[in-house]
């Protein structure tokens, strides 16, 4: 597989879709001063380099889970992270230092689905040492993240149209929405007419369905990258402690800092939990230095520096953070409905 180089275009490109991930290549052209042809061709060569990729996932406040933190001895990393993987409702996977060696975040429609996950619906988790589980009703944020590169008026744009595509909301989130979903996990972009083919549903009928979800905070559409490729050598994982009554708040605050990519408050004495990405190790001290003056009344339990990502919302990652295949994140996987 070829490099990781990027562009300062291929950068646009992408923090445009971040913004409005089903934004036609005439819109983000426009707003970029750039041919849509231009914008196509470089966006096809991101997904082929498995540099780039769009999706769709629940919103945040929908969205029941559990962070798992793992321990288990080095040689059995990469076989036990390998098999929770393959899990659709394992969304995302990552290595860690410290004791706890490796996160996951598991993902579903209801609380029922979560605690059949951690009650022994993922065997792979035999030939961990310890796991410590943290229960979450809602994330406050990360789902959809943004590099923060175009202007006030670029990004204006862009979400001009994504505004005007949405409908008005009827009926939330469903378990006959799950086809639907499923269809758009690998490819947000994937053309109406396909996925209604795909589905035996009228276009009309697929086009207002997803229009609902989205202008109901149901789904969100995201782009994500390989992170390395976009400067994004690693991540840090921070566990706090605040005062009870404060979590919610404290972890909806962090949500909205751009830098974060995933952050809930949870049932555990270390009652927010906050992921973020990181350009370097001096990113961390200064994230910590933040956190200790903007959150007086947290105390940081513990941090730990994620040194790689297998799988993120369903993709698969090799060691440089490509995408290399995809699991479809699946939160009706456990339904009992």
């Amino acid at each position: 597989m070829d490099s990781l180089e990027v562009s300062v275009l291929d950068q646009e490109i992408v923090d445009a879709l971040q913004i409005s991930p089903r934004a036609s290549w005439a819109s983000v052209g426009r707003a970029l001063g750039v041919s849509e042809i231009t914008v196509a061709r470089r966006w096809r060569s991101l997904e082929t380099r498995g540099l780039a990729w769009t999706g769709i996932a629940l919103h945040p406040g929908v969205s029941y889970g559990a962070v798992l933190e793992v321990r288990c001895a080095p040689r059995e990393i990469d076989n036990l992270a390998n098999g929770l993987a393959q899990h659709p409702d394992v969304s995302t996977l990552g290595q860690t230092t410290g004791s706890y060696n490796l996160f996951a975040i598991i993902i579903a429609t209801t609380l029922e689905g979560v605690l059949d996950a951690v009650h022994g619906g993922l065997p792979e988790l035999i030939g961990a040492t310890e796991v410590r589980t943290n229960l979450f009703h809602q994330m406050t944020g990360g789902v959809d993240w943004r590099q923060g590169i175009l202007s006030a008026a670029e990004e204006r744009q862009i979400q001009d149209e994504r505004r005007r595509s949405h409908g008005d909301a009827h009926r939330l989130l469903a378990t006959h929405d799950r086809d639907l979903f499923l269809a758009l996990s690998a490819d947000a972009r994937a053309p109406i007419s396909s996925v209604a083919r795909g589905l035996a549903r009228h276009p009309d009928a697929v086009s207002r369905r997803l229009a609902e979800l989205e202008a109901a905070n149901q789904v969100t559409f995201r782009c994500d990258v390989s992170r390395p490729a976009f400067d994004l050598q690693l991540g840090a994982l921070v566990l706090m402690k605040t005062p009870p009554l404060e979590s919610e708040n404290t972890a909806r605050a962090l949500g909205l800092q751009r830098e974060t990519r995933f952050c809930a408050s949870v049932v555990a004495e270390a009652n927010v939990i906050l992921v973020v990405g990181l350009h370097d190790l001096a990113d961390a001290e200064r994230l910590l230095a933040r956190l200790a003056v903007d959150h007086p009344d947290g105390e940081i339990v513990d941090r730990r520096v994620l040194t790689r990502m297998f799988k993120i919302h369903g993709r698969l990652l090799d060691d440089q953070g490509r995408s290399v295949g995809h699991v479809p994140v699946d939160p009706w996987i456990r339904s009992r409905a």
